[in-house]
């Protein structure tokens, strides 16, 4: 938002200087992204009157003017203008003069042996328009009004500067020049003066425009006026076209400029149609009944004020007159309807729509207005009527118009809503005020608090509690609680001086253990060679799974991701595309999904790809993939911290990974994820270029496993003092059967003495047959307090082997 500081000093006392005020609305929450002193271009540039125009000697092209700037002497100033005539005025820039639009210093300088002392100039090299054919040749009548020598900044009115302000969207207040010259009468605590409203004109309450209830809510409010009796030949006035153009709309004519004039000033967008080309379009006289606010349907297509031609859908909202699209709602109008010289009555709209349906139509036509952008963060409907009164009142300083009836879609209640504020509440949020550097200290009192509301134009009713506060309709967006109204307070006061007001006791804040568990889990990985990745959430709609968003900035992030893998397979792609011979990457994040209600769950996602090296040279010709084991061996590793056990289980239900090479991931007995090898299909049709691993764990399952009390708690238990015995067991089994079923019913089995039971041999032969293996197992028995005999054990271990052969039909080997 641009606003110029002489059409802020009209509305505002202002006694600080344009830095001191930047930095005031800045705190303020008016942040002034930059300071654009008007005159900067124009320094050392006056008004001057050329007496004599002769040709110079040694240039057809060239001639030697006498120049008066109202000093005792005249200049000699070489031209080469073509428009150079005697008794006109000009803007002379003198010696010393710095044109910042060329980049040019004037200097006494001899052009071909004639002294030059300064240089008369165009509009363009005073950086005023884009082009030029010549010199500036001024209005003799401005010229008159001022003497010779008058600074051209006072001239053409650039004695000013323009705030450039960022308005959040939660302060649509300052998107208006009222809403901001408000806001610096709060900070500055000076005088407001606003134009005075003539409410002469009839307001009727027209029940006959159809209107579309998705767009005109009701909060909001649709008004059509028809106004005779104007001239769209007629030009701005100098004042108006200056404010609009310093706030960065060109001006047009009256007419148009008067409509966004009303857009800057109060914030409240209008729209003016040709009343003649309406009736031309729909073939009869237009009344406002024949106004409607719609969807467009498919196929329609209108001609917008850009000269662009957009074809509409069901997501963009439409004005329009006996059905016929003239505008798309709050963003643009229409060509064939627009305001041009020839306009001698218009019809204008002042409207609020819903801001949800401003930015689907915004979004789906690819442009955004400052019409638009004021319909998007929010704007009273209560502000409407008066915001067109405000057009009316100016059309009739310029025009011959006749009274006007202002026709609604409803009457709006302009009974104040009071809110409640304790005064109790404040002293206890705020704190008190530091006096004399911190060597007094006292609650802020009742008529700072009034004061303070007062100037951001609330009324407040005293009550026994406190106040009883009415929000003025430009900020009933932002100020709608209690809290509201505590931190205007506290803004407007200055937050610097409050007390520090600490919790009293402090008590020390901890990490949970699944907060620990979780930063060992990062820890563990990023040990291992990992990277910890961050992928956006919001995803394309390529399925009609995944879940909606409401109101999506773009068609790419339209929906809710429900994996990870495919943004970690691209980022792998993209390492293998530049030259990276590894990539080992994780991830904690979100995915979701929708049954019969939304599901977020939270995953450990990750990829590995390549084998790291550090000895380029002596693995230089070796295969760079690594193997399933391997691959599986630096996730074991990267989560061995948390002392929890994972098992395989083999699968071939997941359509991205490889049916031979995937496990399912079991922990305490649930399906916690999966790790596996990219599927082959995926390789030859181009989406991964390498084999890769992947890799998804349940955050919910890892952390509550590992943080149960016995795996999080350590717990020491006494060395043995009494030696084990160790038995080896072999057996030809079919590879169907999972080793972590057998060692779990070895353990079942021999619970009562069996410490510990590993697989120390594998061993496959075409002699055992294609779907058989033989797995060698070491069991390790000891008892606590005393030293095993073979004659203790033999019956355990008879029930083991006598077990493992009924379960698995085989046979102990010898």
């Amino acid at each position: 938002m641009k606003v110029s500081q002489n059409w802020l000093k009209n509305l505002v006392e202002i006694s600080s200087t344009p830095v001191d005020l930047s930095e005031k609305l800045s705190i303020g929450g008016f942040e002034v992204e930059s300071l654009e002193d008007c005159s900067k271009n124009v320094n050392g540039v006056v008004l001057g009157k050329v007496l004599s125009v002769l040709k110079h000697d040694g240039s057809d092209k060239l001639s030697i003017c006498q120049v008066d700037i109202g000093t005792s002497k005249n200049l000699q100033i070489i031209c080469g203008a073509r428009n150079i005539k005697p008794n006109v005025y000009v803007y002379v820039a003198t010696v010393g003069a710095k044109l910042n639009a060329v980049d040019l210093t004037i200097k006494r300088s001899e052009i071909r042996g004639v002294m030059s002392e300064g240089m008369i100039c165009s509009l363009q090299e005073l950086g005023l328009e884009d082009s030029s054919e010549g010199i500036e040749i001024i209005d003799e009548d401005l010229a008159l009004k001022h003497e010779l020598g008058t600074p051209v900044s006072d001239l053409l009115q650039l004695n000013d500067f323009i705030y450039d302000l960022a308005i959040t969207a939660n302060r649509p207040d300052g998107m208006s020049v009222i809403g901001i010259a408000r806001e610096i009468s709060a900070l500055l605590e000076s005088k407001l003066s606003f134009p005075e409203l003539n409410h002469k004109y009839n307001i009727h309450l027209n029940k006959g425009i159809k209107l579309c209830p998705e767009a005109i809510t009701s909060n909001c409010i649709y008004t059509i006026s028809c106004i005779d009796g104007v001239n769209g030949n007629k030009l701005s006035p100098i004042w108006l076209k200056d404010r609009i153009e310093k706030s960065g709309i060109k001006s047009i004519n009256l007419l148009v400029d008067l409509t966004n004039y009303i857009l800057l000033e109060q914030g409240q967008p209008l729209h003016a149609f040709d009343k003649e080309k309406l009736s031309n379009l729909i073939g009869k006289d237009v009344s406002p009944e024949d106004f409607s606010v719609r969807k467009a349907k498919d196929n329609e297509s209108l001609v917008c004020l850009d000269g662009k031609k957009y074809e509409l859908n069901e997501n963009i909202t439409v004005v329009t007159c006996s059905d016929k699209p003239v505008a798309i709602a709050g963003v643009i109008g229409g060509l064939e309807t627009s305001v041009s010289n020839t306009t001698s009555s218009i019809y204008l709209e002042g409207a609020v729509f819903n801001p949800v349906t401003i930015r689907k139509s915004s979004k789906a036509v690819g442009i955004r207005t400052e019409s638009s952008s004021r319909y998007e963060k929010g704007i009273s409907s209560k502000n409407t009527i008066s915001a067109v009164t405000r057009a009316m009142n100016l059309l009739e300083e310029y025009f011959s118009i006749n009274l006007p009836i202002i026709n609604t879609s409803n009457l709006k209640n302009n009974e104040d809503i009071f809110i409640k504020l304790r005064r109790s509440r404040i002293h206890k949020i705020l704190g008190p005020l530091i006096i004399n550097d911190q060597f007094e200290k006292r609650n802020i009192s009742d008529t700072e608090i009034v004061d303070k509301l007062t100037l951001i134009g609330c009324s407040l009713k005293s009550k026994e509690y406190g106040w009883d506060v009415a929000v003025i309709p430009n900020r009933s967006q932002d100020l709608i609680r209690e809290i509201d109204l505590i931190e205007e307070i506290a803004r407007l006061i200055g937050y610097d001086r409050f007390d520090l007001n600490l919790p009293n006791p402090i008590k020390p804040g901890k990490l949970s253990s699944e907060q620990l568990a979780l930063r060992k889990v990062k820890n563990g990985f990023t040990e291992n060679g990992f990277n910890e990745v961050l992928s956006y959430s919001l995803v394309p709609e390529d399925k009609e799974t995944l879940i909606k968003i409401s109101n999506p900035l773009l068609l790419e992030t339209s929906c809710l991701r429900d994996n990870i893998w495919k943004e970690h397979l691209e980022i792998v792609n993209r390492n293998i595309k530049a030259g990276q011979n590894s990539c080992y990457i994780f991830e904690i994040g979100n995915v979701f999904h929708k049954n019969t209600e939304f599901i977020q769950k939270e995953v450990l996602n990750g990829a590995i790809f390549g084998n790291k090296r550090f000895e380029k040279w002596v693995n230089s010709n070796k295969d760079n993939d690594l193997n399933y084991y391997q691959a599986r061996g630096k996730l074991k590793e990267a989560l061995s911290s948390l002392n929890i056990k994972i098992d395989d289980k083999p699968t071939d239900s997941i359509d991205f990974l490889h049916p031979g090479r995937t496990a399912k991931l079991i922990i305490e007995g649930k399906d916690a994820g999966y790790f596996g090898e990219i599927h082959p299909k995926l390789i030859l049709e181009k989406k991964s270029l390498k084999i890769v691993y992947l890799f998804s764990i349940n955050v919910d399952n890892l952390l509550g496993a590992s943080t149960r009390k016995n795996k999080w708690i350590p717990i020491f238990k006494q060395y043995p003092i009494v030696p084990k015995i160790e038995r080896d067991i072999n057996f030809v089994f079919s590879k169907k059967f999972l080793i972590s079923d057998i060692t779990s019913l070895i353990k079942k089995t021999g619970k009562n003495l069996l410490e510990d039971v590993y697989l120390i041999d594998i061993f496959e032969d075409i002699k055992l047959g294609e779907d058989y293996i033989s797995y060698t197992f070491r069991l390790s028995y000891r008892a606590q307090d005393k030293t095993l005999l073979d004659s203790d054990i033999k019956t355990i271990h008879s029930s083991i082997i006598s077990n493992i052969e009924k379960s698995f039909q085989t046979k102990l080997r010898n």
